[in-house]
C-alpha cells in the first residue's frame, strides 16, 4: 500500500470513529455560582460520617451534579458544602422513604440556618427528588431529556430535547436510548417511555452519541421522578412571600395571551409580579377582548411545606 492511500485509510477511520463518538460539552460551563442558594440545583448527597458533636457532624456532604464546585450556605465556595439537615417536606415524602430508594439527584437550595452557638451551618430545601432506575454506578453526565412538540419536514427528526443539569449545553436529539440501562424493571421502563413523552421527563446520564445525521442520547441510568415536588413559581420559606395572582402563568408573546379574570393562583411574590409584567407588556390590546368578571376575595395566602397555597379564608 503507497503512503498516500494509507494516508487516506487512515483519515476514512478517523472520520467513522469520530461520527460515532461522544459529543463532548462546547464550553465549560463550571461555575459555583448562587443558583444553589437563590434559585435551586441539582445536587447529590453523601451522608457525614465524621465522629464529633451534632449538629457539627453528621449531617450531609452536598455537591453539585455534573460541576466541580458550589457556593455554601456561609458564601464559601467547595467542592462540597456541609449541611446539618435536609428538609424534604417539599416532596411530600419522608426523609427515610428518600434515603431508602437508592442513587437519588435532588434539586433544591442552601439556606442559612443558625445553630446556636454552633453558627450558620446550613440547611438544604429539596424541592425535586429523581431516583436511578437501578443500582448501577454512572460517572457520565446528567441531562433533563423529554420529548418536543417539534415538527419537522424531513427525516431525522429531532424530537427530544437534552439539556446538562447545572449547564449550559443543550442538544436537540433525534432518540434518546435506554436499552444499555440492564436490571430495569418492567414498570419502570414503562413509566420511563411515559415519562419522556414532555417535560419534565426524565434524568438521563450518558453521552451524546452521532452517526451521520442522526443524534442520540445513549443511556448508563436514568433517573425517574420521586413527587411533584415544588415548582420555583411555587417556592416559599414564609407567608409574606406568597399571593394570589390573576395571571397565573407565563407569556412570552402576544401569542401566549389569555384572559386573566380573578386572582385564584397562588404564587410567590416575584413570580407574581413577573407574570404580571409579561402580560402587560403583550397583553394589553388583548385584555379589551376579554369580559369583566366580578371576583370574590380569594383567601389568605399562606406557605406551607415550602409551596405557596390557600391560608384561611378571610
Amino acid at each position: 500500500m503507497t503512503s498516500s492511500a494509507l494516508r487516506l485509510l487512515c483519515s476514512a477511520l478517523a472520520l467513522s470513529l469520530a461520527a460515532c463518538a461522544p459529543l463532548e460539552d462546547e464550553a465549560d460551563d463550571d461555575s459555583a455560582g448562587d443558583e444553589v442558594r437563590a434559585a435551586g440545583s441539582y445536587v447529590r448527597l453523601r451522608h457525614d460520617t465524621r465522629r464529633c458533636v451534632s449538629p457539627v457532624c453528621g449531617g450531609f456532604w452536598v455537591s453539585r451534579v455534573n460541576q466541580r464546585t458550589l457556593r455554601c450556605a456561609d458564601g464559601s465556595t467547595a467542592n462540597e458544602c456541609y449541611v446539618a439537615e435536609v428538609d424534604y417536606s417539599g416532596l411530600g415524602l419522608a426523609p427515610d422513604a428518600v434515603a431508602g430508594v437508592g442513587d437519588v439527584i435532588l434539586r433544591g437550595r442552601l439556606v442559612s440556618k443558625a445553630y446556636g452557638s454552633f453558627g450558620n451551618l446550613g440547611n438544604l430545601v429539596v424541592q425535586e427528588g429523581w431516583r436511578a432506575a437501578t443500582e448501577a454506578a454512572s460517572a457520565e453526565t446528567v441531562y433533563e431529556t423529554y420529548g418536543t412538540p417539534r415538527v419537522c419536514v424531513r427525516a431525522p427528526c429531532a424530537t427530544f430535547d437534552a439539556n446538562k443539569l447545572n449547564g449550559t449545553t443543550s442538544y436537540q436529539l433525534m432518540g434518546v436510548d435506554l436499552t444499555g440501562v440492564a436490571g430495569v424493571s418492567r414498570a419502570d421502563r414503562r413509566a420511563a417511555a411515559a415519562a419522556l413523552g414532555a417535560a419534565p421527563g426524565i434524568l438521563v446520564a450518558g453521552a451524546v452519541r452521532t452517526t451521520g445525521e442522526r443524534r442520540t442520547l445513549v443511556a448508563s441510568q436514568f433517573y425517574l421522578r420521586l413527587s411533584p415536588g415544588v415548582s420555583d413559581a411555587a417556592y416559599c420559606e414564609a407567608d409574606a412571600d406568597c399571593t394570589f395572582a390573576t395571571r397565573g402563568r407565563p407569556v412570552a408573546s402576544s401569542a401566549d395571551c389569555y384572559c386573566a379574570l380573578c386572582p385564584n393562583t397562588a404564587l410567590n411574590v416575584s413570580t407574581a409580579a413577573r407574570y404580571e409584567r409579561d402580560y402587560q407588556r403583550y397583553c394589553a390590546a388583548f385584555r379589551t377582548t376579554c369580559p369583566v368578571a366580578r371576583c370574590a376575595a380569594p383567601p389568605s395566602p399562606a406557605c406551607v411545606n415550602h409551596t405557596c397555597t390557600a391560608g384561611a379564608p378571610r
